[in-house]
């Protein structure tokens, strides 16, 4: 196959890696843009097809479109890879015959006998796999990033993630036709330390191990061809000091030096009635070097447990977050908005009351349907965004502060702190920590049948000077009263 980012230094010693025939278990670490998924999702496969063309393999990815997408490529070369059609012709398969199958799902070549499985078929972790069985499985980045719709930020998966990519991980232990001869391939980059590849390393010993990052022993790039000195450094800037070392060093942070360890994420499902307030911190920039703008809802319940209820982050301009803010206000019933009192977050503090207290022709309130207060939060001194961070470890670590599944970018800048390259969301949380309410369980007074006595005690009660009955002060004075008196 000809592909002009391949070079001997990096990918001939990963061609012999997997074409080695032992171990079976093979784990390929490598640096994102190093072509690993073309060699060892692509390529691999195809060479094990050239060698047994009776062999049934599976290559799966976080979802069944991605994986899809590699079956794609492997079809592609079949179709159109003029040399490779002309050395292998007997493995072309009959692409207008009906009873072949060639699809980006299932893709079955030419081979002397015919299985329930194709030759090369695609998966995500969630697809069901029962009653099929596999020769070889590649498991290709299984945890990978999210793209946020509003920044175009990748947003790194969390341990929901992970634990869905281990649970198939194991599962995909009970899909081999010989588990003698069965092949797996675990191909992947790290993204923090309790991540997938940590798993395998640590729980499954008997994986082979390929591992290369960017540099080599004396600090010089190891595949300069695409990634030089300027490109690095480039994309350091760019990706920031943490995701840099996770992702191209392959060095993610160790757990002990976490500040906000990943365990301690909790999640719920559904809230329950809640006291809420909406925090913000406007960017005063819309381009991607200036921080996003943030905003957070977080609730406090009757049980004393914070609920995160949305956070939203990203270029947006003052008059789009205006808006947002009155669509979250709206949304969750907000009495209470949170800005920080700074230069350009007071000039939007000021905008949010102008529309509140707009008023049309006629003197009516045009937006009479939201009725809250803007708190100011001036910052200075100790209370340095380092330190209203850090303030937020009791409540995070007791378990007090839930989130739900989908808030990924706040977990990635929790993770990150404090080597990543925003940390928005995570300071306008620790606003909306400092100032959450708790609503309180509202008490239903009994419902007494008027003519029975428990209704006529009440209204005795109710009647009596400061709510109290007949009798009330000689009963106090009785029960206070000391026995020698008595």
């Amino acid at each position: 196959m000809r592909n002009d980012w391949l070079t001997t230094e990096v990918h001939l010693p990963l061609c012999n890696f997997l074409q080695a025939p032992y171990p079976l278990k093979k784990l390929v670490e490598l640096p994102r843009g190093f072509l690993k998924t073309t060699v060892a999702s692509v390529y691999y496969p195809i060479w094990r097809s050239l060698n047994n063309p009776s062999i049934r393999c599976l290559i799966t990815q976080n979802t069944f479109d991605n994986a899809a997408k590699r079956v794609h490529e492997i079809r592609s070369i079949f179709e159109k890879h003029e040399l490779f059609r002309a050395l292998y012709p007997e493995l072309i398969p009959n692409f207008n015959s009906k009873s072949v199958r060639w699809s980006d799902e299932c893709a079955e070549i030419n081979r002397p006998v015919t299985f329930p499985e194709g030759t090369f078929e695609a998966a995500g972790i969630g697809t069901k796999l029962t009653s099929r069985h596999y020769d070889l499985i590649c498991e290709d980045d299984t945890v990978t990033a999210d793209t946020s719709d509003l920044s175009e930020d990748e947003i790194a998966p969390n341990m929901e993630d992970v634990a869905k990519a281990i649970g198939a991980h194991k599962m995909f232990t009970n899909l081999s036709v010989d588990y003698k001869n069965f092949e797996r391939i675990v191909i992947g980059t790290r993204w923090f330390s309790e991540d997938m590849i940590n798993y395998v390393k640590t729980k499954e010993p008997g994986y082979a191990k390929y591992f290369m990052t960017v540099l080599n022993d004396k600090g010089e790039p190891i595949y300069p061809k695409r990634f030089d000195m300027s490109v690095l450094e480039a994309k350091k800037e760019e990706m920031g000091t943490y995701m840099y070392a996770t992702q191209m060093m392959l060095d993610p942070t160790p757990l002990e030096k976490m500040i906000f360890k990943p365990y301690w994420t909790r999640y719920y499902d559904k809230a329950p009635p809640t006291k809420n307030i909406l925090c913000i911190d406007p960017a005063i920039g819309e381009t991607k070097r200036h921080c996003d703008s943030a905003l957070i809802v977080a609730g406090g319940a009757d049980n004393n447990m914070i609920y995160l209820l949305e956070t939203v982050s990203g270029q947006l301009s003052p008059t789009e977050q205006v808006k947002l803010a009155f669509a979250l206000i709206r949304k969750y019933d907000i009495k209470t908005m949170i800005v920080e009192n700074i230069a350009f977050q007071e000039m939007l503090a000021q905008a949010i009351e102008l529309e509140r207290d707009k008023k049309d022709e006629d003197g009516v309130l045009i937006n009479d349907d939201v009725h809250f207060s803007v708190v100011r939060e001036t910052p200075g001194g100790k209370d340095s965004k380092d330190a209203r961070i850090k303030s937020m470890i009791p409540y995070v670590e007791s378990g007090k502060v839930l989130f739900t599944k989908d808030m990924k970018k706040l977990e990635k800048q929790l993770r990150e702190y404090p080597y990543g390259r925003k940390r928005d969301l995570i300071d306008v949380m620790a606003y909306a920590l400092r100032n959450i309410g708790y609503s309180r369980a509202k008490v239903q007074k009994p419902i007494y049948d008027p003519n029975s006595f428990e209704s006529i005690i009440q209204n005795l009660k109710e009647k009596a000077n400061d709510g109290k009955y007949p009798f009330a002060k000689q009963r106090e004075y009785a029960a206070n009263a000391s026995p020698k008196l008595w």
